[in-house]
């Protein structure tokens, strides 16, 4: 391979050669437990009040197209529909996300892949193909602009989420390797947004995915109509990698095609927040079960954390409005402690957000940059709780239950689908969907999957 070619075109050529047949049998279940996932995101995430705005707009100025709207089964433009659909999917804090880098793969590669499956005939396999595919992207860009484009305040999903959509459209549209190189390039003048959102609110986070699906499915349509753009989107001098982060980190973008799968480094969340706050959650509810601790009992809580996460979850203590809730460490420690649980409900409810209780415990929790939290172990957390008494409980988590080496069963995945869905959709319908996703990679037309996940 030439050293001339720019990383756009290299990442080009992987894509257009990946195959089906060559996926080990591992990737392909995690892809279908990633698929289901993403599904039941989608599902329940149609059905919260902040993500509503999204779906009215296009609902009104928007109707005619192939690709059906999740839940409410409007058709619209497939650009529309991803717009949607992909705001649904990110829209509560429950979908998957990687163990290095950045942003949410199935969030960005599902929706996009489910509005083309209903513009062109895709079989299981190839959509698979594209999932994995989108993922790759991610997984990889990620690595490369991460952990600095957090430091300057810039979203992981609005980032990197629209060359992981792009890549995912530029697959099943068929483009070629010089096609995908500028479907990759022209993502970048798509790729924004930032995290002011976890300082001082507002839902339109919720939007960043919808924006950047929306934004690589064009991309990925228009390079196939012949539009072009800068084959150096990447690590040009003004490419997303210096402009986002300062550096222009290649190698690691690049490293182990074809040997080291994206999707097995991709995440399963069992709490509806963000990532970052899963290790703490889970250390806690270990730590106060083991040694049987009681909430009165406690003087302070010290959590070790990824720098990143302190400024990401770390800045709000008291909770006003649901993204608020869903983005403070504080808040959901809190919730663990006092309430035994971190269900979806009680980062709805206002009257849990002013529980002085709850505040109380959140004002005994002080968060530090922990230096060996990086990397492949950024989402570890070591934690020292100090009682009244003068007895102190440590513990240390390197990662969170969730991922492919310490994944969640097929059950709970499956119990994790039909608990954010059993209110949406029948119950016939949703065991259906259950049972399409296991034999996914038998269908010839995925489009039979937009008639189950509507009430239409």
């Amino acid at each position: 391979m030439s050293s001339k070619e720019t990383v756009a075109q290299r990442l080009a050529l992987f894509v257009c050669g990946m195959d089906y047949q060559r996926l080990p049998p591992d990737v392909i279940g995690r892809l279908k437990d990633l698929l289901l996932d993403q599904l039941g995101c989608q599902l329940i995430g149609s059905t919260v009040p902040w993500n509503q705005s999204v779906y009215q707009f296009v609902r009104e100025n928007k109707q005619g197209g192939p690709a059906t709207i999740v839940n409410h089964g409007d058709k619209v433009p497939v650009d529309d529909a991803a717009l949607v659909n992909g705001t649904f999917g990110q829209g509560c804090e429950l979908d998957d996300y990687y163990d290095q880098g950045g942003g949410h793969p199935g969030a960005a590669t599902v929706p996009v892949a489910m509005a083309l499956a209903e513009k062109k005939r895709v079989s299981g396999r190839n959509f698979l193909t594209a999932m994995a595919a989108g993922y790759e992207i991610g997984w990889r860009l990620g690595r490369g602009l991460l952990p600095e484009m957090m430091r300057r305040g810039y979203h992981a999903q609005g980032v990197v989420g629209v060359f992981i959509a792009a890549a995912t459209a530029g697959k099943l549209l068929g483009l070629d390797p010089d096609k995908l190189t500028h479907a990759l390039a022209i993502a970048g003048s798509h790729a924004s947004g930032t995290m002011e959102y976890d300082q001082s609110g507002g839902e339109v986070k919720r939007m960043h995915n919808g924006i950047a699906c929306a934004g690589g499915l064009r991309s990925a349509m228009t390079a196939e109509k012949g539009l072009t753009g800068p084959p150096t989107i990447f690590e040009g001098e003004r490419g997303i990698l210096k402009v986002f982060s300062g550096e222009s980190r290649t190698g690691v973008i690049t490293r182990a095609m074809g040997t080291d799968y994206a999707v097995l480094h991709a995440s399963i969340k069992q709490f509806p927040v963000n990532a970052s706050q899963h290790s703490p959650i889970e250390l806690l509810d270990k730590l106060v079960k083991e040694n049987r601790v009681k909430p009165e009992e406690v003087k302070k809580i010290d959590v070790g954390v990824n720098e990143g996460v302190i400024l990401h979850s770390g800045s709000i203590y008291e909770p006003h409005e649901v993204i608020e809730a869903q983005f403070s460490l504080r808040f959901s420690l809190a919730l663990r402690l006092l309430r035994g649980s971190n269900e979806l409900k009680f980062y709805l409810d206002s009257n849990v957000w002013r529980d002085r209780a709850i505040l109380a415990i959140g004002r005994k929790i002080e968060l530090f940059a922990d230096p060996t939290a990086v990397k492949e172990r950024r989402f570890a957390c070591r934690m020292k709780i100090c009682l009244l008494s003068g007895k102190v409980v440590e513990g240390f988590l390197p990662s969170p239950k969730g991922n492919f080496s310490n994944s969640l069963s097929e059950q709970e995945i499956t119990e994790k689908f039909l608990g954010n869905t059993s209110s949406v959709l029948p119950q016939e319908k949703l065991d259906r969907i259950v049972d399409k996703v296991g034999r996914v990679e038998t269908e010839e037309d995925m489009s039979s999957f937009a008639a189950l996940l509507s009430t239409q």
